[in-house]
């Protein structure tokens, strides 16, 4: 128990021998903004800002690779256009031929501007998981 102030909190000890995840399970687990390592949720702070650690193993969430962010970049780009681009074509299939062109204007722009921060987390935690999956934990990571 580790007293702050008021609250009593349970702070769980860091266990390094945890058994190595599937590429499903860390996958799962990154879809739901968990830990691809233990499954843990409350690797976000707030919406656009990941936390050091996982709280519940200790796993540094930014592994100090100089191109680790980059990947997670370029995943978040590839999700959210690819999101965007499926969804602007439901909705002129569903209209056609009567599209309101200047709707469909005003909507993309701000589809196309929100889509990457709505994805943000989900393709952090994802590009997490992908990374893990090949290049496995080391102990620097912890």
């Amino acid at each position: 128990m580790v007293s702050t102030g008021h609250v009593a909190m349970y702070v769980p000890a860091m266990d390094t021998r945890i058994a190595p995840r599937s590429a499903v399970r860390r996958l799962a687990a990154a879809c739901t903004l968990g830990c691809p390592e233990c499954g843990a949720h409350g690797l976000f702070s707030h919406w656009l800002r990941l936390r050091p650690r996982c709280p519940a193993c200790g796993l540094k969430l930014d592994r100090g690779t100089p191109d680790h962010f980059v990947g997670a970049y370029l995943v978040n780009l590839i999700i959210a256009e690819v999101l965007f681009a499926g969804g602007l074509g439901i909705w002129l299939v569903s209209v056609w031929p009567d599209v309101p062109w200047q709707t469909v204007q005003r909507v993309a722009v701000g589809a196309m501007l929100l889509s990457p921060i709505v994805t943000y987390p989900f393709t952090r935690t994802l590009w997490l998981a992908a990374d893990l999956i090949f290049d496995p934990v080391r102990p620097s990571d912890r």
